[in-house]
């Protein structure tokens, strides 16, 4: 993670904007957008300041390199995020496409949160296979669009009429509410309509919040996400001539009798 990760889960978990987190370090608040974009990366000091001023410490250690997770990553980033949900939900668990479908068909703002958001990114933890989509939403507007809508039996909506459960959490930890992930989510698209799932930025602040600061698997999980995606990025495309896949293509075939 960059250190402007670190300075955004912490502005973001104290309900700071960047002026205000500007005015409590006595900078610029383009200087923290800048952090937090990682167009410029702050000191180990400016860092340590920045998260001190949102009421949090920033804990150091050294940990042996962990890339083992790093495959299994960039083999779910190659497939779609259907693909990736199907290929984590553990033999005899519910199939979660149902709710997903629910979840695109309702106006009332819910953003994916959990262990099926994380493997809609393309983390690589099988899911626990309780059967429950966790979403971050009013829970009543979210039960009074399901009602409306015909999707569940009663106000209770662990009581769908088809598929898994939708479980609605309205402030997961370290967040101010569904407003707060909004802003930050990202509509993915599935066969059965798109919805809207919070960013791994935002997962890491939840696990992170959730744990206590402690490096869960869910937290490790995310952070390896976070950063096969920004080396992927970084990496050159990847250029072939029309010479060289021809060559390629000759190499394979097999040799004249």
């Amino acid at each position: 993670m960059h250190s402007g990760d670190y300075i955004s889960i912490a502005r973001k978990r104290a309900g700071l904007t960047q002026r205000e987190l500007a005015e409590r370090v006595g900078c610029r608040q383009a200087t923290i957008a800048r952090w937090e974009r990682d167009d410029r990366h702050p000191s180990l000091e400016e860092t340590q300041a920045a998260v001190r001023a949102c009421g949090f410490d920033l804990g150091m250690n050294l940990v042996a390199e962990d890339r083992s997770w790093w495959p299994q990553i960039a083999v779910q980033l190659e497939r779609s995020p259907t693909e990736r949900l199907r290929s984590l939900t553990p033999p005899g668990a519910p199939d979660l496409g149902p709710a997903l479908a629910v979840l695109s068909r309702i106006e009332t703002p819910a953003v994916v949160i959990g262990e099926v958001a994380g493997a809609l990114h393309g983390w690589p933890l099988v899911l626990s296979g309780t059967g429950a989509v966790e979403v971050c939403g009013e829970p009543d507007k979210v039960a009074e669009q399901l009602l409306a809508n015909g999707l569940a039996e009663s106000e209770d909506l662990y009581a769908m009429t088809s598929g898994p459960r939708i479980s609605v959490v309205q402030q997961p930890p370290g967040t101010t509410g569904p407003r707060d992930l909004v802003r930050g989510a990202e509509a993915i698209d599935l066969p059965t309509g798109r919805v809207r799932v919070a960013g791994v930025l935002d997962l890491l602040r939840i696990a992170d919040a959730a744990d206590g600061g402690r490096r869960s698997q869910a937290t490790l999980a995310l952070q390896a996400v976070l950063e096969v995606e920004r080396a992927r990025a970084a990496a050159p495309p990847v250029t072939t001539s029309n010479e060289e896949r021809l060559q390629a293509w000759l190499d394979q075939q097999p040799a004249a009798a």
